[in-house]
């Protein structure tokens, strides 16, 4: 049975709250693999200013809306939410990048 059909196939309020924690456990897992992603950019990128890249912001943005799109899924929402992970991965590179630098 796919993801989607056990979905499709949830009778109550409960299996709905279940699938939702469920889904909200997968969702953290991968933000935290993200955030790992961060912390190698962080160790690789050797100057400060090559932390923030706009050009690079603007292509993960554009993405995330053609995947929206794709997914059938408001793409306002999305851009939006990728908007805040993006500038708070960012910053989160940023600290990281002070901390592997003042050791």
């Amino acid at each position: 049975m796919t993801k989607r059909s056990a979905i499709q196939s949830m009778e109550n309020m409960a299996d709905v709250r279940k699938q939702v924690d469920r889904i909200d456990a997968e969702l953290i897992a991968l933000i935290a693999e993200r955030f790992d992603c961060m912390d190698a950019a962080a160790r690789i990128k050797q100057d400060r200013d090559a932390v923030r890249d706009e050009g690079r912001k603007a292509d993960v943005i554009e993405n995330v809306k053609q995947l929206a799109v794709e997914a059938r899924v408001p793409v306002p929402t999305m851009a939006a939410m990728w908007e805040m992970l993006v500038e708070t991965s960012i910053s989160y590179e940023f600290q990281q990048w002070d901390t592997i630098r003042r050791k």
